[in-house]
């Protein structure tokens, strides 16, 4: 996206030092005191939450990721060329990871008439009053997923975020009544493609940025940065590895699932040697599920009895399935969008078996990948951007005493290499700590994740905008011609 920037030069001391101050680090804390590490239902955490973005949001955006960007051969153990790095499927908002190759070429995603989508078995908490199937799966020892994109699977809120998107499709099937597939599908697509432009990206950009790039509501966006060279668009790099990992701070330590499954079993698990004890069901956790089913949302596994998702829990808007706990708070909110991730993503159960312990966290993967990628300094894009660099002292500050030392004593310990020089991932965070208050990101961040969104679904002459840049979601529950993921989600379920 920025090719003519040079790549910021760091180290891998230093970036490992900054990684460790991007952690909240409260669940040393809270063990030690014999408290649980995170709130019930019915509590708020003012600090750490986000309400301006409900919590299925996060997994909307992990499930948009999945459907533009797959890469296979990337790997963070050598410095990659990021003009030879390869998407291995369209990197268009098309829903492939859904749809796979389509009837013809994958029938094991379909169901006999070549027209619905195959479901899993039903996994609902209330089975007199609906059907929540979980993915379809083979019959091996551990049930592997059918479906498009295996990373769909793995944890149980995207892979049931998945689910919904099989049974809306065949509720689209049946409301369409026909027998022409790709009809459904367009149908299907541009109603994702709405959602994506006009209810996600308002609340992960703000509303100011939405304004000025995807205008509004049958208007082409305006695209100043983002220009695909040669015949199909591609996912940048400071897309994929800084900016649209603003994601990761958003993930909350623990979710409830619906009225029923609110919190793990068992509530007390191991973190880091201790043991910890849980309001909710941790994200992910090292308890092994195979002994454990209950234990945490890890994936790559078939879902639970009773563990659907109430979808109440996770989007304003949506219908709940029967009266949700007392004094619960719905739709659980996000966590804020700044510099700090959750403590367990400091060990992420599929970098187990590295050696080099802070090569398990997420913070210090994210920072380490965007150098050996080569990514241009935070301030180099800014500046690119005609807009005003943040500076060092804002960008290394914090609102925390303890965090406010540490980031200032790695500007000691590394002399000259954070100077008017951050990873662009931080400096995307930062940014939206100052300038989006953490609810939303700063005009950088929200302006590449903008154009590249806007511009693949422009690029794609199958998409509405491409092809009827005025047209209006048509589904029953579409409003005034608006459609968001609640609508989705009642239309599905209606």
């Amino acid at each position: 996206m920025f090719r003519n920037l040079p790549s910021a030069a760091f180290t891998e001391a230093a970036l490992v030092d900054l990684a460790k101050t991007m952690f909240q680090g409260e669940f040393a804390e809270k063990i030690k005191d014999h408290e649980p590490v995170d709130v019930a239902l019915n509590e708020r955490e003012p600090e750490d939450e986000n309400p301006a973005i409900p919590a299925g949001f996060t997994y909307f955006g992990q499930f948009l990721d999945h459907d533009i960007t797959f890469d296979p051969a990337s790997s963070l153990d050598r410095f990659n060329d990021p003009n030879a790095l390869q998407d291995f499927r369209t990197p268009r908002l098309d829903l492939d990871s859904v749809y796979g190759s389509g009837p013809a070429d994958q029938p094991f995603l379909y169901d006999d008439d070549e027209l619905h989508m195959l479901l899993g078995t039903d996994k609902d908490f209330d089975k007199a009053r609906n059907k929540r199937p979980d993915l379809p799966r083979n019959n091996a020892s551990i049930r592997r997923a059918l479906l498009g994109d295996k990373r769909n699977d793995e944890n149980l809120i995207v892979s049931q975020l998945h689910t919904t998107f099989l049974r809306f499709h065949n509720k689209v099937v049946d409301t369409l009544g026909t027998r022409d597939f790709e009809l459904c599908q367009q149908t299907v697509r541009w109603h994702y493609q709405w959602i994506v432009l006009h209810d996600f990206l308002p609340r992960i950009i703000g509303q100011e940025t939405y304004e000025r790039v995807i205008v509004g509501r049958g208007e082409k966006p305006v695209i100043r940065f983002y220009n695909p060279q040669g015949r199909y668009a591609f996912i940048p790099v400071e897309f994929s590895v800084a900016a649209y990992r603003y994601g990761h701070t958003m993930v909350r330590p623990s979710y409830s699932l619906n009225r029923i499954v609110t919190k793990a079993r068992p509530d007390e698990q191991p973190f880091n040697g201790k043991m910890a004890k849980f309001n909710r069901i941790p994200i992910f956790s090292l308890t092994d599920v195979a002994q454990e089913p209950l234990a945490n949302l890890n994936g790559f596994r078939e879902l639970p009895d009773f563990w659907s998702i109430d979808w109440a829990f996770f989007f304003d808007g949506v219908a709940p399935d029967g009266a949700p706990p007392p004094g619960a708070i719905l739709p659980q909110p996000s966590y804020k969008l700044d510099t700090l991730l959750v403590d367990p993503l400091t060990s992420l159960p599929d970098h187990q078996r590295e050696p080099i312990k802070i090569r398990r966290a997420l913070a210090a993967l994210n920072l380490l990948r965007g150098w050996r990628l080569g990514l241009p300094s935070g301030q180099a894009v800014a500046r690119h951007m005609e807009m005003e660099a943040l500076s060092d002292e804002q960008l290394f500050d914090s609102e925390d005493a303890d965090r406010k030392e540490a980031r200032g004593k790695l500007l000691i310990d590394h002399p000259g290499i954070f100077n008017g020089n951050a990873p662009l991932w931080f400096y995307i965070l930062r940014e939206a700590e100052i300038a989006g208050n953490s609810q939303h990101l700063g005009p950088v961040g929200g302006t590449i994740i903008a154009e590249v969104i806007a511009g693949l679904i422009r690029e794609d002459r199958h998409s509405f905008l491409a092809q009827w840049p005025k047209w209006r979601p048509t589904l029953p529950s579409a409003v005034a011609g608006h459609f968001t993921m609640a609508d989705l989600i009642n239309f599905t379920n209606g």
